[in-house]
């Protein structure tokens, strides 16, 4: 189970990295402009959008690591 608590702690020094989340945040931005551009083609809009939805099953992953940390926490 120490396994639960060392991942929430790489995790969390991670969320916590200034250089990650100015990278997270250009990315996403990034894949905004796309889709706000008049001229992007479909298929530019369509791997704008896979990466939209593969930062948020990053991000959903985070959260999850983190809720196994709480309910670790919680029963012990």
């Amino acid at each position: 189970m120490a396994k639960i608590k060392e991942q929430a702690s790489k995790i969390k020094r991670l969320i916590d990295d200034p250089v990650f989340k100015e990278v997270i945040e250009a990315v996403k931005m990034l894949q905004v402009n796309i889709f706000m551009n008049p001229d992007s083609t479909t298929e530019d809009r369509d791997k704008a959008h896979d990466i939209i939805r593969a930062l948020g099953t990053i991000d959903d992953y985070i959260n999850t690591v983190l809720t196994d940390e709480k309910i670790f926490d919680n029963k012990n």
